[in-house]
């Protein structure tokens, strides 16, 4: 089991927001987040993993990890696999001081893997461009149509984007 961060989920949010401000990753007309140059940027790889292991990451110390993707998923799963990660790395790993080297597997429904999950979606849709875009992209659409539009604009599923609607108290 990951130890968990003492941080709470709106500050979780906060601190993936700054990170990806921090390292640039922005797009400055879409909002979406590019995943490729933050594991680039922090010395990390990702790599499709063998049919007979789950996504996760590999840590061999401050500067050096691999984030392993399924060989069977999408694209926008695979970005988000990246950024769930990529919170383990700074939750679980960075901020927590940890130096040697580690392992976390993606699977479990423990607090740390929600903090993931909540890293991750704060990455990839930050909160201010994620409610601008709601703004602008569901008016006139039907229902159905709402959260493929923001999928896309973030590029992200569109579950992901539901599920941020949700936590952002977003009207579908």
């Amino acid at each position: 089991m990951t130890q968990q961060s003492a941080l709470s989920y709106d500050a979780i949010g906060r601190y993936a927001e700054m990170v990806g401000s921090h390292y640039d990753i922005y797009d400055s007309a879409s909002g979406r987040a590019d995943l490729a140059k933050l594991v680039n940027s922090l010395g990390g790889r990702s790599e499709i993993a063998s049919y007979d292991s789950a996504e996760s990451l590999r840590v061999d110390g401050v500067g050096s990890f691999t984030i392993f993707v399924p060989p069977f998923t999408s694209s926008r799963r695979d970005r988000f696999t990246i950024a769930h990660e990529l919170g383990h790395y700074f939750l679980h790993y960075l901020y927590e001081g940890s130096t040697s080297t580690a392992t976390f597997n993606r699977g479990g429904q423990d607090r740390a893997e929600t903090q993931a999950n909540v890293f991750a979606s704060s990455l990839m849709m930050p909160e201010q461009e994620f409610r601008k875009a709601h703004g602008a992209l569901i008016q006139g659409l039907p229902p159905d149509r709402r959260f493929r539009a923001l999928a896309r604009q973030f590029d992200v599923s569109p579950a992901a984007a539901e599920v941020r609607c949700k936590v952002l108290g977003l009207a579908a």
